[in-house]
């Protein structure tokens, strides 16, 4: 009895053996791993695109050396403000410091979105809540949104004063400042800017030198915007060079537009450098590159040209790997990260 025992335990501890070793089905490869996407590369020069596959705007970032597309972004929405990419501009009117939040402005408001770096877009966060207005004041909209260069504040105004708002989190507005109303006839001037430690700047404090410079200063006392006339023409603020040195560009449909200059505030005269001359087709847009030693110009044509910031620099083409776009409106120079 205990012998067949035995030898029945042997057999079936054989067989177990066998059946584990090779004559089952044998196990399933193990899946291959999905290679990993690669890096988004969110440097370069700043473009705000219309998608003809969805009908909303894309956000671009574009190499400065060769115009060759480097990432792009979709957006559930697009920009519908006219002017607000009309003069200089600086990535952070469209993409937060680290890129990965956004702002347009819309018929409705400001909205906010948060970058899904896995599928390649933004995604929209929210909405910041139209201004309050009593019975008897006129309704208004949230317009003009830029980002803070530091810190996690996204200011906006509503056309009487500045506010702003957590992008991380949106919340109830805070007002930051009331708006006053500039000197200039031009357009183009803006109301309001935001100063490196995030102070806002309005023409309450506004500086005046020689006959035809009008600037704010920021909380160190260093140039942060500024404006020149001069008869025919008006020049805008495209980056600051220094603390009393700026980069101005004229402004579309002055008699010098297109123009670069170096303008040095010596003590309480403002020096005047031209850098490049007028040039046809008109220049719509200029951005400074972030060591300030070039900038990018935008045509009306949808053209693109480059030059130093150096007395009698030259214009060349550039971006020449970027395809075309068909207007203005289809693509706008933002900034340059």
């Amino acid at each position: 009895m205990t012998k067949k025992w035995w030898s029945a335990a042997l057999i079936g501890s054989v067989a177990v053996l066998v059946t584990a070793c090779g004559s089952g089905t044998p196990p399933a490869p193990a899946a291959a791993a999905m290679p990993e996407a690669a890096p988004l590369d969110l440097s370069g020069v700043v473009l705000l695109q219309h998608s003809e596959q969805t009908g909303f705007d894309d956000v671009v970032f574009a190499d400065p050396a060769t115009g060759a597309v480097k990432t792009t972004l979709s957006l559930p929405g697009y920009d519908s403000s006219l002017t607000r990419f009309d003069g200089p501009a600086t990535k952070l009117d469209l993409v937060s410091p680290d890129g990965q939040y956004a702002t347009l402005e819309t018929d409705e408001g400001v909205d906010v979105f948060k970058l899904n770096a896995a599928d390649r877009r933004y995604e929209r966060t929210g909405s910041v809540p139209a201004p309050e207005r009593s019975m008897s004041e006129k309704t208004s909209r949230f317009r003009n949104p830029r980002f803070g260069p530091a810190g996690s504040k996204l200011y906006f105004d509503d056309d009487k004063a500045v506010y702003s708002v957590g992008y991380r989190q949106l919340g109830q507005p805070v007002k930051e400042a009331d708006i006053v109303p500039n000197d200039s006839s031009d357009q183009h001037v803006e109301d309001w800017c935001i100063g490196p430690q995030g102070e806002v700047l309005t023409w309450r404090d506004v500086r005046h030198a020689g006959d035809g410079l009008a600037y704010l200063a920021d909380s160190s006392g260093a140039i942060a915007y500024a404006y020149y006339e001069e008869p025919g023409a008006t020049y805008q603020f495209v980056t600051a060079l220094d603390a009393t040195t700026a980069l101005m560009s004229a402004v579309a449909g002055s008699d010098e537009h297109g123009v670069l200059m170096r303008l040095h505030l010596d003590g309480g005269t403002p020096q005047l450098t031209k850098l490049v001359e007028r040039s046809e087709p008109s220049i719509a847009k200029v951005a400074a590159a972030p060591d300030k030693a070039g900038v990018l110009y935008q045509t009306d044509q949808g053209e693109w040209f480059t030059s130093p910031t150096t007395p009698g620099a030259i214009a060349r083409p550039a971006l020449t790997q970027l395809p075309p776009a068909g207007t203005l409106s289809e693509r706008r120079l933002v900034g340059w990260a």
